[in-house]
């Protein structure tokens, strides 16, 4: 619960306080600045290899083995680093990135290898067991770029530009590397010199066996990463900036959202594959974690959904038009089947199915490439939001077969009524909330949230006694 609350205390305030601010003051120069950063992200695979996931996995099952894995994998990420910066600049020249963009592009792909680099030494202090540490550590990055980012946007110590913005971000996440580094070496010792460096050839076995071991996750961050992300780039290079911009407000909402899926996929890798190791029943654990993000993605879902125009106004006063609340009114939506999918593709993850899970991103992949060619000309960010949205739900019930199929779970009728029962109960209360009753925007919208809660308890989808069990105990549940 303390990842949580951190990274809810934190996060959204650089979400909705710098970043917002910068595409307030920067208008839709900022369109050009979302589409280069969700072009960095699509080379992931190159940066991360699916190091950080196989790291989390492999160190909480065996936790002795950390000083003989992190020099060999750190080397490697810096190997990998150096061909992702390169490779992405030769992207972006090959798609018709100008060469003026390509500084900025630049400075954009360092700070993501920093962020590739603060989660991979993360993985090891999540993986040893020290969760409270790494839920403080999870918000630092955002914490520091407030003042960094906050320097330039409300300080005016630097001309606002799109530069000056993503250099405070880099100044902000070589700072966390200094402190999460220095923070893991004080729980165990290591060295950074990989075994191999006195001896190549003695060396290469070992270093190509963790590579075989990392491409199956590597390959589940490029898909993710594409089917996810691609929307964006394809939307500035066949649209124009302005489109992109238009969709980078309302992906921004459904991005502070994703935080809560990308907390709990964070928090449950380690359990689930502790318990597999074990041989564990997981059983009671996905049923009390799907539980948990059903109710609060339906609930957030429809909130935003009835208080988009609103929510609209108040992030963007100035720039407010009906085609940002339709994007916005669409591209909610995927939060509900993301969330579901970050819960049992993590599972997946644990069991290692993730060549299993590929077969079926590859499909979204298409999908979503093939949706946002057709939609984008004619519709432009709704046809991306629209993409998206479809994309997300395929994903999202594939995944859910995958696990039913590996794992033989079973859906009582009863739990399914009060799934359905909920959703149905949230989404019609809202809508005479929002369309009958006369108060202030803001306060229906919190009790639109308090509504959720309602549902919760109202429908008894969730054993409070039995989560916080499950949160002291690293997943355990008695049954």
């Amino acid at each position: 619960m303390l990842l949580v609350f951190v990274n809810l205390l934190i996060k959204p305030i650089f979400i909705f306080g710098v970043d917002l601010g910068v595409q307030n003051r920067l208008g839709d120069q900022y369109g050009l600045y979302f589409a280069l950063l969700n072009l960095t992200y699509l080379s992931q695979i190159i940066n991360d290899f699916g190091i950080q996931s196989f790291n989390n996995r492999h160190i909480s099952q065996h936790p002795h083995l950390l000083p003989k894995y992190f020099p060999n994998l750190l080397a490697i990420k810096a190997l990998l680093s150096i061909t992702y910066l390169f490779i992405t600049l030769l992207v972006a020249w090959f798609v018709g990135y100008r060469w003026d963009m390509l500084p900025l592009l630049l400075v954009l792909l360092i700070n993501q290898v920093l962020v590739q680099l603060i989660l991979f030494l993360r993985s090891n202090i999540s993986g040893l067991g020290y969760y409270t540490t790494d839920s403080l550590l999870s918000a630092l990055d955002k914490l520091l770029m407030l003042l960094t980012c906050g320097a330039i946007l409300w300080g005016n110590v630097v001309p606002l530009t799109l530069m000056s913005f993503a250099l405070s971000q880099t100044m902000a996440l070589l700072v966390t590397v200094f402190v999460v580094f220095w923070v893991l070496k004080r729980r165990v010792v290591f060295s950074v010199r990989p075994s191999w460096a006195d001896n190549w050839r003695a060396g290469r076995p070992a270093l190509l066996s963790l590579f075989r071991q990392s491409v199956p996750y590597a390959l589940v961050v490029l898909l993710m990463f594409a089917y996810t992300r691609l929307d964006a780039v394809l939307l500035e290079r066949l649209a124009g900036a302005f489109h992109a911009d238009v969709y980078a407000s309302a992906f921004r909402l459904l991005e502070a959202c994703n935080m809560f899926g990308y907390l709990f996929a964070s928090l449950l890798l380690p359990m689930f594959a502790r318990l597999l190791k074990q041989g564990q029943l997981v059983a009671p654990l996905v049923s009390l974690s799907f539980k948990l993000i059903w109710a609060g993605s339906v609930t957030l879902t429809a909130a935003i959904f009835f208080a988009r125009e609103d929510l609209i106004r108040w992030m963007m006063p100035l720039r407010a038009t009906n085609y940002r609340f339709d994007v916005l009114g669409v591209l909610i939506w995927a939060f509900i089947p993301v969330s579901v999918t970050y819960i049992f593709s993590t599972l997946l993850t644990a069991r290692e199915r993730m060549m299993r899970m590929n077969r079926f991103f590859l499909v979204g992949i298409a999908i979503d490439l093939l949706l946002n060619l057709l939609l984008i000309p004619t519709w432009q960010a709704l046809g991306s939001a629209i993409a998206a949205v479809v994309t997300q739900i395929f994903i999202g019930l594939a995944m859910v077969w995958l696990c039913w199929r590996e794992f033989g779970f079973r859906v009582g009728s009863s739990g399914m009524l009060r799934i359905i029962g909920f959703a149905a109960f949230v989404v019609g209360l809202d809508y005479v909330l929002f369309e009958a009753v006369v108060l202030p925007w803001g306060i229906k919208f919190s009790l639109a949230l308090a509504l959720g809660l309602v549902g919760l308890l109202l429908f008894q989808l969730v054993d409070l006694k039995r989560a916080q069990q499950a949160i002291k105990s690293g997943g355990k549940i008695s049954t």
